[in-house]
């Protein structure tokens, strides 16, 4: 899933530590000061929700202090008890300054994983209340039968005398079972982290069939690569080389008995010869162009734009000269994208225009294509029209996706997001393309969508 998702190292720790045991005493604490005002300020802003909404007041500071203890949370079960933490994929902004992190604050409340935080968060402060107030109690309780014991001397309690011995028992156990609870309070609130916080196995299970259905779509994209060098190889080079020989070896035997044919038999031999090493330079940018390596790629959609037999509007938009963020498989992928697509265009669309647009933030790239032709584009795999299939392949092998709108009559829109930025630590790995609307015309605008979710986008088939 950059998707991303999230894994914390956690350092190995002893079930029951100082840390622990005084992680109990802080969440005892916190359970009759910052739990009690928690709840008050949940309530009474549901409750005040119906009066114009003025409960918002309350909620909506109440879910920003949330979105805080959770990870604070987090942070202490890998700090204190040692526990992993894994969560799954979520959306992400691809927004810059206050507008990115408030869209990213709103994200995080629709995950499964915030709420099962905000539930531990409290349920951890009750526990770790009860837990102390039962040691304080203990504590008291063997605190007084010492006193009793030294101080005072035997004690009757009705008709039962408790001499000092008794007193002294009694005190003993009561600190001990003061401590005793001290470390079960531990224990809880390790059980409650790791059922509430660490993730649960059927997240991993999902990570997993993400992955290894990204996995997947790499290895087809990769025999799909193979199967069009060796197409290409076959149909293309093959037979001007089988070509090339045969006119060659008609000019070896008029060498003697015709000079003048054999001259201009060599003459075709060397211009077939000069054709044949222009389509292997061809197919060899088709593997990984020069110009990408060299100028980078916006010099290589510009040279892609100028050999299209389509007028190709291109606009490209990278953050700076040094294409930061942009590596060498992002920028084949854009550049395969591209070119894939100004190919189909041209073979199958009809279209008078083309629009090529490419965005670079820090996060993403954001490719998308757009044309006027007569549309019907669908991704097929079917093993004889794998073009777009190809390309979704190549752009969910990167951690993106790929969102196709082609509706009969209106022309086709691709629009690929790729993730360019270091995988973070919390979230996770694709960010979908909002999904293009299927039955209606591209719109003219080409800006794009900010929004996007950690998740692969389906595609019509």
């Amino acid at each position: 899933m950059d998707e991303t998702s999230e894994r914390t190292a956690a350092p190995l720790r002893s079930r029951i530590s100082p840390a622990a045991l005084a992680s109990v005493v802080v969440g005892g604490v916190l359970s009759v000061t910052w739990c009690v005002a928690s709840l008050l300020m949940l309530a009474s802003g549901l409750g005040a929700l119906p009066a114009l909404g003025s409960g918002l007041l309350l909620l909506v500071p109440w879910l920003l202090l949330m979105q805080a203890a959770v990870r604070i949370e987090r942070r202490r079960a890998v700090a204190v008890h040692g526990i992993g933490v894994n969560l799954p994929a979520r959306r992400r902004s691809h927004r810059s300054g206050v507008p990115g992190w408030l869209q990213d604050r709103w994200f995080e409340l629709g995950t499964g994983a915030f709420w099962r935080g905000v539930l531990h968060h409290h349920l951890a402060m009750i526990v770790a209340g009860a837990f102390l107030a039962a040691s304080l109690a203990l504590l008291w309780l063997g605190w007084s039968g010492w006193e009793m014991a030294l101080l005072h001397g035997p004690l009757a309690i009705g008709g039962l005398e408790l001499t000092r011995w008794s007193l002294a028992v009694i005190g003993t156990a009561a600190l001990v079972l003061c401590a005793v609870m001290l470390a079960l309070g531990a224990l809880a609130d390790r059980g409650l982290a790791r059922g509430l916080v660490s993730g649960s196995e059927e997240e991993l299970r999902e990570q997993v069939a993400e992955l290894a259905e990204r996995r997947q779509g790499a290895v087809d994209a990769a025999a799909q690569e193979r199967l069009r060098i060796e197409r290409d190889l076959h149909d293309g080079v093959q037979p001007r080389l089988v070509n090339l020989a045969m006119t060659l070896g008609l000019a070896r035997t008029a060498i003697r008995t015709d000079p003048e044919r054999a001259d201009r038999l060599v003459g075709e031999a060397h211009a077939e010869a000069k054709a044949v090493m222009t389509d292997l330079r061809q197919l060899a940018r088709g593997i990984h162009p020069a110009v990408l390596t060299d100028r980078g790629l916006d010099a290589a959609l510009s040279a892609l734009a100028a050999r299209s037999r389509i007028p190709v509007d291109l606009d490209v938009d990278l953050l700076g000269p040094d294409r930061a963020g942009l590596d060498r498989e992002r920028e084949g992928v854009a550049y395969f994208l591209v070119a894939e697509a100004l190919t189909n265009i041209a073979k199958h669309a009809e279209a008078v225009s083309v629009a090529v647009t490419v965005r670079q933030d820090p996060s993403s790239l954001r490719v998308r294509i757009e044309d006027d032709g007569r549309g019907g584009a669908r991704v097929r795999r079917d093993g004889l029209s794998t073009g777009l299939a190809g390309l979704t392949d190549r752009v969910r092998a990167t951690g993106g996706v790929l969102g196709i709108s082609s509706p009969p009559g209106g022309g086709t829109v691709l629009e690929a997001v790729l993730p360019t930025g270091a995988p973070s630590s919390g979230g996770a790995p694709p960010r979908p393309v909002p999904p293009l609307a299927a039955g209606s015309a591209p719109a003219p605008s080409r800006s794009t969508r900010p929004e996007t979710r950690d998740q692969t986008l389906e595609v019509p088939r």
